[in-house]
């Protein structure tokens, strides 16, 4: 099955323990991609980019990130790594304006509530609590409303600039951040989370994304 609800403990020992927040961004060091056990593209690639760059070979690493980017079908925080790995060597002439996903965090007295939608129509919800949906396939219905926030997203990152530094920490309790994932980088938005929810644009995203959030806990009590 393509629906998984598990847990967030879970998820972290299967990913060394790397908080599951920094897994959504696609923004992982090269170190942790390359390592991953898997003999098919794009892994080998990213291991090949790795060793180039160890090397100083940073135009072949740089080639070699390329050609991950021109591969089809790879899931979008495949592309964002490569995007995010290639713009630490070089410029990025493709356009910043193409959302390759959208994460919103909705802060909590006990945690952060997590959501994500991406490109390839996968989505993810980590609840503060520890539980998670995770949605990794097709339908006319699920792609639609993912195609839907990603188009939203798109209306808002024609209007800011990609954030130029790190990323920054969860937004404190009682706020609200949207995030757009594009090859130029970072972009987002943070207000009180009633201040979102009220922004002529902004509002549109959050009531989507509570949408998809229902939707996905739906499905999996559906089980």
């Amino acid at each position: 099955m393509t629906l998984k609800k598990i847990m967030t403990e879970q998820i972290k020992r299967s990913i060394k323990n790397i908080p599951v927040r920094d897994t959504l961004f696609g923004d992982m060091p090269l170190d942790y991609w390359a390592a991953v056990s898997n003999n098919d593209a794009p892994w080998t690639l990213f291991k090949k980019a790795k060793s180039f760059y160890d090397d100083g070979e940073d135009n072949d690493t740089a080639d070699v990130l390329r050609e991950v980017i021109s591969l089809p079908n790879l899931e979008s925080r495949q592309y964002l790594q490569a995007y995010y790995f290639l713009k630490q060597l070089c410029s990025i002439k493709e356009s910043s304006m193409q959302v390759l996903g959208i994460v919103a965090e909705v802060a909590m007295e006990g945690g952060t509530d997590l959501l994500a939608v991406y490109a390839d129509c996968s989505a993810r919800y980590y609840n503060y609590s520890g539980a998670a949906v995770i949605w990794e396939t097709r339908t006319a219905a699920m792609d639609s409303k993912i195609e839907n926030i990603l188009s939203l997203g798109e209306d808002i990152v024609k209007n800011i600039g990609p954030w130029k530094y790190e990323r920054p920490e969860a937004p404190k309790p009682g706020f609200a951040r949207l995030n757009f994932l594009t090859p130029a980088g970072l972009h987002f938005g943070e207000a009180q989370q009633a201040v979102l929810f009220r922004d002529p644009m902004a509002g549109k995203i959050m009531y989507a994304m509570m949408d998809m959030m229902e939707t996905l806990i739906n499905l999996s009590e559906k089980k």
